[in-house]
C-alpha cells in the first residue's frame, strides 16, 4: 500500500526526532488520525520535541527543549520505550493523551477544567478512549 503526502510528512517529521522505531511507529499511527490543526499546530512548532528512552538503574534521561520564542513556549512529549510491553490500544492511547497534554499547553480545555482528564477527553474524541 503506498503512502500518502501525509505520511510522508509525518514519516519524514518524526525522523528528525530518532525514535525507537516502535515508538516511532505508534507515534505515527496517532498523528496520523488527528485533526488536521492540531497534526499542524504539533509538527508546525519548532519549539515541539519529540524523544523516547529505555529507563533503568543509573539511567538519566535528559528532555530537550528549544528556547521559548516571543509569546511561545517549548512544548516536549517524552515516551518511554517500555511501552514495546504494552497493548497496542493503551500505547496509542498514551501517546495521543501526551500530545493533547502539548497541544492544550498543559491546561484544560476550559478554565478549571482538570489538565489530566482534558487530555483524555481530547485524545477519545481523537479515536484513542483510555483503555479499561
Amino acid at each position: 500500500m503506498a503512502l500518502s503526502s501525509i505520511d510522508h510528512d509525518i514519516d519524514r517529521w518524526l525522523a528528525g526526532f530518532r525514535l525507537d522505531a516502535f515508538v516511532h511507529r505508534h507515534a505515527a499511527i496517532v498523528l496520523t488520525h488527528l485533526p488536521a490543526a492540531v497534526r499542524e499546530d504539533l509538527m508546525g512548532d519548532p519549539n515541539f520535541h519529540l524523544c523516547d528512552y529505555e529507563p533503568g538503574p543509573g539511567v538519566v534521561m535528559y528532555v530537550p527543549a528549544a528556547a521559548p520564542g516571543r509569546n511561545r513556549a517549548s512544548r516536549s512529549v517524552v515516551l518511554k520505550r517500555t511501552l514495546r510491553h504494552r497493548p497496542a490500544a493503551f500505547v496509542t492511547w498514551l501517546i495521543a493523551h501526551e500530545f493533547a497534554h502539548a497541544h492544550l499547553r498543559h491546561a484544560g480545555r476550559w478554565p478549571g477544567e482538570d489538565p489530566e482528564l482534558a487530555a483524555d477527553g481530547l485524545a477519545a474524541t481523537w479515536g484513542f478512549p483510555k483503555p479499561r
